[in-house]
């Protein structure tokens, strides 16, 4: 049964070097639609999806080091892959996990002023090619640009137009 959620750890990988101490916060990308209006003889206009917006993740850290900017290779346009686990207990005591997989280019890297007696935190920001949530081992999100796979709550949104024009 599906309860409320509290979350205990929280680990990440970045470019495969752990950051599980330095993770301040995460942001999975937003699943966000342009939407086109249908008014045609109608009173009350619908509106449909005509396409997905650009998919962006945050994350945020503290105390980065040479090592995790090596690791990123910090250029503009390189291609990187972030995983974050997640993992706590709902109100009925039972433990649940989240994984989070993103595969996409750096394309913000920004510092926090410095200011005597604060930590130093540094946020990413990634354009996502993939995006891919797994909740309790079970397939929520499983997102891909260049071949068109779009899947939104286990639902393969393109999956018919995919194969009509022949693509896997």
């Amino acid at each position: 049964m599906f309860t409320n959620r509290i979350r205990q750890a929280m680990a990440a990988t970045l470019q495969g070097l752990p950051l599980s101490a330095t993770v301040e916060e995460f942001t999975p990308p937003v699943i966000d639609f342009d939407m086109e209006p249908m008014t045609g003889g109608r009173f009350i206009a619908e509106e449909m999806a005509k396409s997905g917006k650009v998919l962006n993740a945050t994350l945020a850290l503290q105390g980065v080091g040479p090592e995790i900017m090596l690791a990123l290779g910090v250029k503009l346009g390189d291609d990187i892959l972030l995983n974050v686990r997640e993992a706590g207990q709902d109100q009925d005591g039972k433990t649940y996990f989240i994984y989070h997989t993103v595969g996409g280019k750096l394309k913000t890297l920004t510092e926090s002023k410095l200011k005597m007696g604060d930590k130093v935190t540094t946020t990413l920001i990634l354009t996502c090619r993939t995006y891919n949530r797994l909740e309790n081992g079970i397939p929520v999100i499983d997102i891909d640009v260049r071949t068109q796979k779009f899947v939104l709550n286990g639902i393969d949104i393109l999956g018919d137009a995919r194969r009509a024009v022949l693509m896997p």
